[in-house]
């Protein structure tokens, strides 16, 4: 096979992987296993959303760069492991938040994730790769009165855009445990955004 011939054979799956749909690329992995470029296409399609959901959850650009590059080691090793039983995003999300709660544990050994995290809205200051405006800001240092749980739940509801039913996937909580979290998470966020500076 000459070189172009190979590329032109690359570039059309692809392209084929790019027109498959989420379900559809979920069940490509679950009977083919994993390729080299189909792995491509799953980093392609999660890698900003994964690194924004750990940003959302550990504040430090640094941190949440180690964290989402883990997430995509562990879809890589673990692929196989998937086996349709949740959408594939679920699951990548799912690898997420524990990679993100595993570099917590490892900074902080001693955090209780029932309790809000309060000192690391300083951090949040001294970021410099933070950006955004006033009240992003504020949402931003809000959440870390949050307990985790609820910080969790807000997170991949409202900037996630992940339903209920996925979330419930994702942290195995009922659904209604989880809206009942996430009305409590907005209730207590209006409450710090209007006395946050």
């Amino acid at each position: 096979m000459s070189v172009d011939t190979a590329n032109a054979k690359n570039m059309s799956e692809t392209q084929r992987l790019q027109n498959l749909s989420e379900d559809e690329l979920s069940v490509e992995l679950v009977s083919s296993g994993v390729t080299a470029s189909l792995f491509v296409e799953i980093l392609r399609r999660y890698q900003q959303q994964i690194y924004y959901h750990c940003r959302n959850l550990l504040l430090s650009h640094d941190d949440a760069d180690d964290a989402a590059q883990n997430t995509f080691i562990k879809v890589w090793q673990n692929a196989n492991q998937f086996k349709g039983d949740s959408r594939l995003r679920t699951w990548v999300y799912r690898i997420a938040t524990n990679e993100s709660i595993n570099l917590i544990r490892k900074r902080k050994p001693t955090i209780d994730f029932d309790e809000a995290q309060p000192e690391m809205a300083d951090m949040i200051t001294e970021d410099l790769y933070l950006s955004g405006d006033d009240i992003a800001l504020k949402l931003q240092k809000a959440l870390c009165y949050l307990p985790f749980k609820q910080k969790l739940v807000f997170t991949l509801r409202y900037f996630e855009d992940l339903s209920y039913a996925e979330i419930a996937v994702l942290t195995s909580t009922s659904e209604g445990a989880l809206k009942a979290s996430y009305h409590h998470a907005v209730k207590k966020l209006e409450i710090y955004l209007s006395v946050l500076r």
